[in-house]
């Protein structure tokens, strides 16, 4: 028996492209319907307020909350598969869970028993150690937003909540449930990833009793409680009570982390200090100075003080050969961005620090923390303002592929986790691959088989690069650096420090010399590819730099942002070239044709844009993606183009025309690398679902 209701009369029936059949519930965000995808997937859909579509900044604010999300892992949690503010009605897509909500379980199968609320709380606490590991707070963790399905507890609006919340932000509104909300969340104090151990924790007391423990009658009298009175814990044992009592605490510093609860729920305590790399601070919410509570080192109880960061190494570790020139300790402004900038940058554009880890201790695959400390090193010159934008004549805008072209397919798993990245090597003979597990693997191409582990990133590796003799590898990470590579014996050639945000995109110049790095910290950086030493920041975009490419001739430099441009530059001068607008929403990536005469760009638009290179304008928009564009790639041949999307799709289209000509499936998550093979035999992507494929083009 379905867990839903049928559409009621003045429901709507379709969404964007997702017909609605069922209807979920209705709350303070919106009203949650359950749907199909044009490929036939069930899915939740709420559709939001309408005040989303008022604001653009909102709009803007709202999707790149909820980009951030895709950094959860999501075997505790609903993920977001897709969100539109541009119409009428704003929706966000999320896996459909099959189940009830804690809050109905418990109204018609009665409170939890001791061993039914320990697993509730093993998975719950777990899914939120996933949520803040992604530098995202819950802000609404409540009974109705854990559905209770076969597979066990999954929380869910995790993203949501947040992007409401910076909507509103400026608003008399309060965001969240009142029973469940933190003492800091009604006395407009920052609401943090302690305030989410609050919500659990009142959310626990729930389960056991069929009360919240502060009541649940007026905000006032629950403000009032909630700030100076006990909890009720009826019906709670040990050993969740202690950890119930411990998060309930009126000071956000004294309550534990979500991995020190979890520990405790596993019979191990609070992880020990004496085994995590020194330097490591406490993770805190986007946009709050770091505290006590957050998920960072363990001390030996549930309430830990804030270790200083480690200065962070020179510009380039590794052989004194390559030694880069003297380190300047700390932050730095840098051109373009407002004052200094810290040392990581989180998933939604503002500081967060995080410490080392260990990726081979326990629990550390998933909940490890990382490295901090990058600072600016050597002499760059600085780029001013970029040239004025050319005009823009209107493009042909042509439509994609409906047929989809069958073709043989390999696939191999990678890892446990989304993988990000792909490039070949100048002969072909092997492929890199970069994943969210921080490892780089380098592949032969004839049997698809991994060849050699590159372990040295501390988070998800973004970008993968071979210099075009095949001798080099670069990579770039979410930790913040980049790191040369010998190949094929895999050693380590050094590590380029120096942005301050993590590191999306890299590229060789055509005669290897140049190695050029695309960041969150809004900069492309240019490199010695011998020395290491920084030659170049090109400053200008005002948002992330999500890729860079090289022209074929090496006289341009293409970069993609978050700020819907893309940029053009001379990088023998580091001027500013041109600007060219008309991308809706943020650019992924940019791929030159073979000739040098087109550039390709992918963009959260959905759309693929050609431009013509000389004459600095628009050519020609490809339209067929049901989800947004992420990644570009020419054949060999300059003939065809191949783009990757999160609707798990890669599309083919000829050049020359525009056409689309292919469209190959097989991913169950979004597609965020494609590359072809030397010989234009095969296309390759890598996927979220862990997996690499390889599609025949012939």
């Amino acid at each position: 028996m379905p867990s839903f209701s049928p559409l009621r009369p003045a429901d709507p029936r379709q969404v964007g492209p997702y017909r609605l059949t069922g209807y979920l519930g209705a709350g303070g965000q919106g009203t949650v319907y359950v749907g199909e995808s044009p490929e036939g997937q069930t899915v939740a859909i709420k559709v939001l307020h309408a005040r989303l579509s008022e604001e653009p900044q909102a709009r803007e604010r709202f999707l790149q909350e909820i980009a951030a999300t895709r950094q959860v892992r999501q075997f505790c949690t609903a993920r977001v598969l897709d969100a539109d503010t541009s119409g009428d009605q704003p929706y966000v897509v999320s896996q459909y869970v099959e189940g009830i909500s804690l809050s109905r379980l418990i109204a018609t199968q009665g409170v939890r028993d001791p061993d039914a609320l320990e697993r509730l709380a093993v998975a719950t606490v777990t899914a939120l150690v996933a949520i803040h590991q992604a530098g995202i707070v819950h802000r609404d963790f409540k009974p109705s937003n854990v559905v209770c399905g076969p597979d066990g507890p999954r929380v869910i609006d995790f993203g949501l909540a947040r992007a409401l919340d910076s909507t509103v932000a400026e608003s008399s509104e309060i965001l969240g449930t009142p029973a469940y909300m933190a003492p800091e969340q009604f006395s407009a104090g920052v609401v943090t990833a302690a305030s989410d151990m609050f919500s659990w924790a009142a959310t626990m007391a729930y389960a056991a009793s069929g009360r919240p423990p502060f009541g649940n009658d007026s905000i006032p009298a629950l403000f009032q409680r909630i700030l100076n009175e006990e909890p009720d814990l009826s019906g709670l044992t040990e050993p969740v009570r202690s950890l119930v009592v411990a998060c309930l605490n009126k000071s956000p510093a004294a309550r534990p982390s979500a991995t020190d609860v979890l520990f405790n729920l596993l019979g191990h305590g609070v992880p020990d200090p004496a085994r995590e790399a020194p330097g490591q601070e406490a993770l805190f919410s986007p946009g709050t100075p770091p505290r006590g509570g957050g998920e960072g080192p363990a001390a030996t109880s549930l309430s830990r003080p804030v270790l200083a960061a480690m200065p962070g190494p020179p510009s380039l570790s590794g052989p004194a050969s390559m030694a880069g020139p003297s380190v300047v300790s700390g932050a730095v402004p840098l051109p373009g961005v407002e004052g200094p900038v810290s040392a990581t940058e989180s998933l939604v554009g503002v500081p967060v620090r995080t410490g080392a880890r260990s990726r081979r201790t326990l629990l550390t695959a998933s909940f490890g923390l990382v490295a901090a400390g990058a600072v600016a090193t050597g002499a760059y010159f600085a780029l001013a303002r970029p040239a004025t934008p050319k005009v823009i004549t209107r493009p042909v805008v042509v439509t994609g592929p409906t047929t989809p072209v069958v073709q043989p397919e390999v696939t191999r798993t990678l890892a446990p986790d989304p993988a990000y990245a792909v490039a070949y090597s100048p002969d072909g003979r092997t492929f890199a691959t970069g994943g969210a597990d921080g490892d780089v693997r380098l592949w032969d191409a004839a049997t698809r088989r991994a060849t050699t582990s590159l372990d040295g990133h501390t988070k998800g590796v973004h970008a993968v690069a071979f210099s075009p003799d095949g001798k080099t590898l670069a990579t770039g990470s979410d930790d913040g650096t980049v790191r040369l590579w010998s190949v094929p014996s895999g050693k380590s050639k050094g590590t380029l420090t120096g942005h301050t945000g993590g590191v999306g995109s890299v590229a060789f110049s055509p005669d290897g010399k140049t190695l050029a790095s695309a960041s969150r910290d809004r900069t492309v950086r240019l490199w010695n590819a011998e020395t290491g030493d920084g030659t170049a920041i090109l400053a200008g975009h005002t948002d992330w730099v999500d890729s860079v490419a090289f022209s074929p001739d090496g006289a341009t430099v293409a970069t993609a942002s978050h700020d819907r441009t893309v940029r053009l530059w001379h990088p023998a001068t580091g001027e500013a070239a041109a600007v060219l607008s008309g991308h809706r929403y943020w650019v992924f990536s940019v791929a030159f044709s073979p000739d040098g005469k087109t550039l390709a760009s992918a963009s959260a638009d959905r759309t693929v844009r050609l431009w013509d290179v000389a004459a600095r304008k628009e050519r020609t928009v490809l339209a067929g993606h049901r989800g947004w564009a992420s990644a570009v790639a020419f054949s060999p041949d300059g003939r065809t183009l191949a783009s990757g999307g999160y609707d798990r799709k890669v599309r083919l289209w000829e050049v020359a025309s525009g056409r689309g000509t292919g469209e190959l499936d097989g991913p169950g998550d979004w597609i965020y690398s494609v590359a072809f093979s030397r010989d234009g035999a095969t296309v390759t992507g890598v996927a979220g679902d862990a997996t690499l494929r390889v599609w025949g083009t012939r």
